[in-house]
């Protein structure tokens, strides 16, 4: 169903614009999405005030690149961070707080993920802090079985509201939050923990040694040595819904503090995480298949979606439009009244019904090492899926969302105009060089360890 409204979603201008990101956030995990555990009750109530996005994708399996794309509005290729993790942005590249910090706006960002910290003057990050006069990627925890920093929800929020509480107040502000919980090791609260328990079936898997899903537990959410996945799936519920407190916390600040009606609000996730599919556990920057690449997506204009917006039997305004992370700069940039940038891809999602149907959309998971590299590209049903010496794949996910039943054999003219529509898409990329990402050694290893870089000599 596409949300019909008797005036557009956006129709009023935001004073402020607020973009708020997960990381490894599956959508199908939350209540809005149809999961039927109360992980999200709080992003469940945020999305009621909302246009919520059925057919959302990031546009890379992993953090680097879908950040990069979603700051600015432009595909990974294009922006030089690919392949891996290891690349950053180029400073002629220009970012979402870039554009809106010279355009008189405050810009700050509060981030928990330590591939995105900024660590002066031996790690130069990863591109995401230009144009942030605030940037506040204070990380002082490391994970419990990896060298990399992190900052949990709380103290995520805590970040969000301190500086809110300081910002100048004659003036507009553009805030990015992001939130580390739920990405693994998936290590809620006790009491979470304990909530979301339930008693495990007797299936078990293989400890692992390296940082893959395939098959095994990956050595870095190895916990304790439990082997049963349903564990590690009733704990990843449980992170959902600490982040999911500490959203809640942080809407009702805004909401308090007279900012949430006065703003645009974004919500989405970097990308999703496997769970079991495809042979893949407790893992995302492995492949393209839906379940990493699926995100939420739910677009709040100030004040509301308008009291016209037709909605679902269970309250939401909800669209099918096949949307992705390219379209929310042109969208927050309409609802501040300002012109969209001339190399931006996206789409503005105030009035989703006037998108193009059978818009294809691109997914990419470069790798350093080229074989088990592998693409997407998508219309909203058809999802056609290759890596470089490979047969393409091809999915109909309006009756298979768990890209199961390969149906290229049986449809080569979907095939042929897929692959034709990705031709077009390589053909316009501009490309633009990467730049090494500066690393000292314990970064470097941290990345190792995440399976981003290869260790020397391997």
């Amino acid at each position: 169903m596409v949300a019909a409204c008797s005036e557009p979603p956006g129709a009023k201008r935001a004073a402020n614009a607020i973009l708020i990101t997960c990381d490894t956030l599956r959508a199908d995990r939350l209540g809005v999405y149809g999961y039927e555990r109360a992980t999200s009750p709080e992003l469940d109530a945020f999305a009621r005030d909302a246009l919520v996005f059925d057919r959302a994708y990031s546009c890379a399996p992993w953090t680097q690149p879908a950040l990069s794309s979603l700051l600015t509005g432009r595909p990974p290729e294009e922006i030089g961070v690919t392949p891996g993790n290891t690349k950053r942005m180029g400073k002629s590249v220009e970012t979402l707080a870039e554009t809106l910090r010279a355009r008189g706006f405050a810009t700050a960002a509060c981030v928990s993920n330590g591939l995105v910290r900024k660590v002066p003057p031996n790690f130069a990050g990863i591109g995401l802090e230009q144009g942030f006069e605030h940037y506040d990627s204070e990380m002082t925890a490391r994970e419990k079985n990896r060298v990399a920093f992190e900052r949990d929800a709380s103290g995520t929020t805590d970040a969000a509201l301190a500086w809110l509480a300081t910002r100048p107040r004659d003036g507009r502000f553009f805030l990015w939050v992001h939130f580390q919980d739920p990405h693994g090791p998936y290590l809620p609260p006790p009491e979470l923990a304990a909530e979301f328990a339930r008693t495990p079936k007797d299936e078990k898997l293989p400890l692992g040694t390296t940082q893959r899903g395939l098959g095994q537990i990956p050595q870095y959410q190895n916990l304790d040595g439990e082997n049963r996945p349903d564990v590690y799936r009733d704990r990843y519920d449980a992170e959902i819904r600490y982040f999911d407190r500490e959203f809640g916390r942080l809407i009702a600040e805004l909401r308090a503090r007279g900012l949430l009606d006065d703003s645009i609000v974004v919500f989405t996730a970097d990308h999703g995480e496997s769970l079991g599919e495809h042979d893949q556990y407790f893992c995302h920057g492995e492949n393209v298949q839906r379940e990493q690449v699926h995100v939420p997506l739910l677009v709040r204009p100030p004040g509301g979606v308008s009291k016209g917006a037709e909605r679902d039997r269970r309250g939401y305004a909800r669209s099918n439009a096949h949307v992705n992370h390219l379209d929310v700069a042109p969208t927050l940039f309409e609802a501040l009244d300002l012109p969209a940038l001339a190399g931006w891809r996206g789409l503005p999602l105030s009035e989703p019904s006037t998108l193009p149907r059978e818009r294809a959309l691109v997914q990419s998971f470069v790798a350093q090492r080229k074989n088990v590299s592998e693409w997407a590209i998508g219309d909203g049903r058809w999802r056609l899926l290759w890596r470089e010496r490979d047969e393409p794949r091809l999915y109909d996910v309006l009756v298979d969302p768990g890209e199961l039943r390969d149906l290229a054999a049986e449809q080569p003219e979907v095939v042929a105009r897929l692959q034709a529509a990705y031709a077009e898409y390589e053909r316009s990329l501009g490309a633009q060089d990467g730049v090494e990402t500066a690393l000292d050694d314990e970064t470097s290893k941290g990345l190792e360890a995440l399976g981003y870089v290869e260790a020397p000599n391997r």
